[in-house]
């Protein structure tokens, strides 16, 4: 089992993710608010690359990050593709989400709304880990009561082994 202070590291770096995260959905936004608010009135090309870059960035941010990861060593293939994946629904969920608030409610109702989105889905993985490990914990003390019995049973006393 891990301890206190790798646990700390580990959470960090998820942070980290998560601002990495939140600041390529911002720029998507704060490119989505300025050409529905005309300060974008060039309508040839570069309107058209601006709304493709507004829309794939976050994505391209989040495959370039895990696949870093990945050939950095600190995370393992199998693992960053579930993390990329999982970064990738969420942030697609925060900008669907971010696009229904700003045609109804205008930009900052947007913004407000797939942030929410993000740190509700991250809320609700946190909660499902923790029931996760924490199903895991138990398993692991059932276990140790069972080899702690069969140890009394073969008459070792706590000074011979038994727990």
């Amino acid at each position: 089992m891990a301890d206190y202070e790798t646990l700390v590291r580990k959470y960090k770096k998820r942070s980290k993710d998560n601002l990495v995260d939140k600041v390529a959905l911002g720029l998507s936004c704060a490119e989505n608010v300025t050409a529905d608010a005309g300060l974008l009135t060039d309508t040839g090309l570069s309107q058209e690359l601006l709304d493709t870059a507004g829309t794939v960035l976050p994505f391209a941010v989040i495959a370039v990050t895990e696949e870093m990861k990945v050939i950095l060593g600190k995370k393992d293939q199998k693992t960053g593709l579930t993390d990329a994946a999982y970064r990738m629904v969420k942030t697609g969920a925060a900008m669907t989400a971010g696009a229904a608030a700003m045609t109804v409610g205008g930009p900052i109702a947007g913004v407000s709304a797939a942030l929410g989105v993000r740190a509700f889905l991250d809320r609700y993985k946190s909660k499902a880990l923790t029931s996760v490990r924490l199903k895991y914990r138990i398993d692991r003390l059932r276990a140790l009561r069972q080899l702690n019995a069969a140890r009394l049973e073969m008459g070792l006393s706590p000074e011979e082994g038994a727990l």
